[in-house]
């Protein structure tokens, strides 16, 4: 079975997806994507079984892309939730100090869940982006360092890279500053494939849903069918539709299952009253 994630090697969705081989029986292949588009795709139109990627962390919130995809574009199931902690290392060439680096590369997120520490102790440091946190560290290692003069120095420039252990690891360079990062940093990664999961007894079901226009109360109508069922929703976040200024999808997550009775009828009722509905399938809790 081939399982994609969102690549290059050494990204946090490769160790999400490697968390999840535990929980998967038989050979399972790693198949590395450039983009969530692409890797999306690739699961619509079986050129990998399963896909692995990112949909929310506890600090940046909701990837709208994932989202907007999963509204409009594919028509997948949610199989599997992984709750991954996450931890950002500063790293660079060997033979650089934390003083001497002028220049710092990430993903945009990585930048941003790290902005206290390079307030604090590179004030200075220009930032560049980069499409993951691995490539950043791949950048600094090969393309970077491909120019480099001595000690990571690029024209006068001493690059860093903000990115996670394995990656240092994977191409031998050096750990700056450790677990810089906030604090309870966490993303949610979710499995998806054609098919969600049979129940469990701890189990969470996603939709996706519209309300149709000019009705007053029309959000409070649809979510009444869930506390009158005492449903707990863990979530609910709109998204613009991209069709006309003012009109949303809405993404809700509950606690339990499909088939359980009081799902099955809040959602139906759900779908009677929505003007889009879409049903991304019931799966195991992530997290302990």
């Amino acid at each position: 079975m081939k399982v994609g994630f969102l690549g290059p090697e050494g990204t946090f969705s490769e160790a999400a997806g490697r968390a999840y081989l535990k929980r998967v029986e038989g050979q399972v292949e790693l198949v590395p994507f450039t983009t969530i588009h692409s890797l999306l795709l690739a699961v619509q139109h079986s050129k990998v079984k399963e896909g692995v990627c990112p949909i929310e962390n506890s600090i940046e919130g909701t990837i709208g892309v994932v989202t907007d995809m999963l509204a409009k574009d594919v028509n997948l199931k949610i199989r599997q939730e992984i709750i991954l902690p996450i931890f950002h290392y500063l790293i660079a060439q060997k033979g650089v100090n934390l003083s001497e680096v002028t220049d710092v590369i990430s993903h945009p997120q990585a930048l941003d869940q790290c902005k206290d520490f390079l307030r604090k102790k590179l004030p200075k440091a220009m930032l560049h982006l980069s499409y993951s946190t691995a490539d950043a560290v791949k950048q600094v290692a090969t393309s970077l360092g491909e120019k480099i003069i001595a000690h990571g120095k690029v024209k006068g420039r001493v690059f860093a890279a903000i990115g996670n252990i394995s990656t240092a690891k994977l191409y031998g360079i050096k750990v700056l500053a450790s677990k810089i990062n906030a604090a309870e940093n966490q993303t949610r990664f979710l499995v998806l494939s054609k098919k969600d999961h049979p129940k469990t007894g701890r189990d969470k079901t996603s939709i996706i849903f519209s309300i149709n226009k000019n009705i007053p109360g029309g959000l409070f109508n649809i979510l009444k069918e869930f506390a009158e069922r005492k449903i707990n929703l863990t979530k609910i976040e709109s998204r613009p539709s991209k069709k006309a200024l003012g009109d949303y999808y809405f993404f809700v997550d509950m606690e339990g299952h499909q088939k359980s009775k009081l799902v099955a009828d809040a959602l139906k009722r759900v779908k009677k009253n929505s003007g889009f509905f879409k049903n991304l399938g019931s799966y195991p809790k992530g997290g302990k």
